[in-house]
């Protein structure tokens, strides 16, 4: 009886592991992510492959994610509260394609003077590394990278408000405080070699002025 047991719940433990790392397209089902450019950029080569236009492979798309997501929904729903209650719960639901197009983040203060000046810039060695230790670590990390997305705009906004305020504590001559991400397409090896600059466009900017003491 004891064994039956045991193999039963190693079933169980298999079938939920197996159900639960079905692919499933998650939050892209979410049509405004995919106004992307990086998304849009990989749903071209698809469409180009198989011959059709990028709207109709976009319409086609969209119905089976659908349906897929509405079948990994099922087959997980046994298994859903155990994976909660056992702290096993599969994150990675898919591989994704590379960001053609990342974003990098900036912060600069502003000082009473009306001059700006960066106090961190990602991937910019020579830049000062406000908090560096911070947005080095892998949580921050890939809390920053969710930020660059539109749709995490109040979430960003949000996160600025509170680095706004540990830099004015610290400081006294800064007014305001911006957060930005620089937007622009990867280069290539070619690129890189030749010694092009990366062009960027400055989004999701947000400044903080300096809250008016009572």
């Amino acid at each position: 009886m004891k064994h039956h047991l045991v193999a039963a719940f190693v079933l169980w433990q298999a079938l939920a592991m197996l159900a639960s790392s079905l692919p499933s397209p998650g939050r892209g089902v979410n049509r405004s992510y995919w106004s992307e450019p990086t998304v849009q950029a990989e749903f071209q080569s698809w469409a180009d492959m198989l011959g059709t236009d990028l709207v109709t492979f976009q319409d086609r798309l969209y119905v089976v994610a659908v349906k897929l997501q509405a079948t990994v929904r099922a087959a997980n729903a046994p298994f859903r509260e155990w994976l909660r209650v056992t702290n096993t719960v599969q994150s990675w639901k898919m591989f994704v394609a590379p960001h053609r197009f990342p974003t990098r983040l900036q912060l600069r203060a502003r000082h009473a003077d009306g001059s700006w000046e960066v106090v961190y810039e990602e991937g910019a060695n020579d830049a000062p590394r406000w908090r560096g230790e911070r947005f080095a670590t892998e949580r921050m990390r890939a809390a920053v990278f969710a930020w660059g997305w539109p749709q995490n705009k109040k979430r960003w906004f949000s996160a600025c408000s509170g680095f706004a305020g540990e830099y004015f504590a610290e400081t006294t001559d800064v007014d305001a405080f911006q957060c930005r991400f620089g937007k622009g397409a990867s280069l290539s090896a070619a690129q890189v070699l030749a010694g092009e600059p990366l062009k960027e466009e400055w989004v999701l900017e947000r400044t903080v002025n300096r809250p008016v003491a009572p």
